[in-house]
């Protein structure tokens, strides 16, 4: 049986309990002995779901932690290239080599495209005529919170219900 069917059987089962009570000593019995039955039957279910849900978490875990690994040395591998490339493009431009061609690779030095940067040697000289002013506003959640468990309202904002979880141990 499913979780969920067990729980629907066992839903009925209490609703047709409250609802007509039990008319004899046996059916009482009967009645007890199926709800008693299907209440194991959840036991056993819940237990495998939790079970479950311990093993996905550890795998998660697992993968999480193989993840960082992996972008760890990702890491590493992208410095590396970034230090050989820059070593190469120093040595060609030292023995004033602009292109070098092989069997595998043809590599050339070359200027970058785009608009000539701009370097900022000194933003306190920089007139005011091209400084941009920003400001930014953010909402003091903290303050709004003890506003509102003081009783007190708030436009625009409410306390909201904590959430509830499944606590496995």
């Amino acid at each position: 049986m499913s979780l969920w069917e067990i729980s629907t059987e066992l839903q009925g089962l209490l609703a047709v309990c409250d609802a007509h009570g039990a008319r004899s000593a046996e059916i009482e019995s009967a009645l007890a002995d199926h709800i008693g039955a299907l209440q194991e039957a959840f036991d056993a279910k819940a237990d495998d779901y939790a079970a479950l849900i311990r093993l996905c978490d550890a795998r998660a875990q697992a993968r999480s932690e193989e993840a960082r690994r992996l972008l760890s040395l990702a890491d590493a591998d992208m410095v590396l290239a970034q230090r050989l490339r820059e070593g190469l493009l120093r040595t060609m431009q030292a023995i004033g080599r602009d292109r070098v061609e092989t069997a595998r690779s043809r590599i050339a030095v070359r200027r970058n495209g785009g608009a000539v940067p701009i370097v900022i040697e000194d933003e306190s000289a920089i007139p005011s005529d091209f400084q941009i002013p920003k400001v930014a506003m953010t909402i003091d959640r903290t303050a709004i919170r003890d506003v509102l468990e003081r009783g007190g309202v708030v436009n625009g904002a409410r306390l909201g219900e904590r959430g509830v979880r499944l606590d496995l141990r």
